[in-house]
């Protein structure tokens, strides 16, 4: 078993291994058409909550061309200055999945439900988004704290069982 396996699946397998090739291949189309996607879904996000626009009147072309230019920039220095997808996929856990499980739909129920917050029906939901900030905020802290011992990845280094292949009769 080998001690050092890649953050990213798609590293432990061999250059040589024409499967796994084709699924570098397929999943690079996958994140070249989905990519457009999730920028034009950034970008309304900002119109709409960052700057706040009216819905009815539209944003002028400089400022649309000059935000689709800001958030392709910023996820291209992002990935270029980012060689393991292990960091990346570990802040995203923290910061996107660990509200999105907890704080979010408490908060969503602390908001609807008729009450002060502190009523007694309530005191749940506040229970777990207090949980779930927490989480939150100790896996940044954490993953600054260990950003020396995460950050130990090989980009490109060929896996120890690729470089014996031979055919034995």
């Amino acid at each position: 078993m080998e001690k050092h396996l890649l953050g990213d699946l798609l590293e432990n397998y061999c250059w040589n291994d024409d499967l796994m090739n084709i699924s570098r291949l397929l999943f690079s189309i996958q994140i070249l058409l989905t990519y457009p996607i999730e920028c034009f879904v950034t970008r309304e996000v900002i119109e709409n909550s960052l700057l706040r626009r009216e819905p009815n009147v539209p944003i002028s072309e400089k400022v649309h061309y000059l935000l689709t230019l800001g958030i392709i920039f910023t996820t291209y220095i992002i990935s270029i200055t980012t060689p393991c997808l292990g960091v990346v996929l570990e802040l995203n856990g923290v910061l996107a999945a660990v509200p999105l499980a907890y704080v979010l739909p408490a908060v969503c129920y602390l908001q609807l439900e008729e009450g002060l917050i502190f009523c007694r029906r309530k005191l749940p939901a506040l229970g777990l988004a207090i949980f779930g900030l927490a989480v939150a905020i100790l896996g940044v802290i954490f993953l600054f704290i260990d950003i020396d011992k995460v950050n130990t990845c090989s980009k490109g280094v060929e896996m120890d069982y690729c470089k014996n292949v031979t055919i034995a009769n």
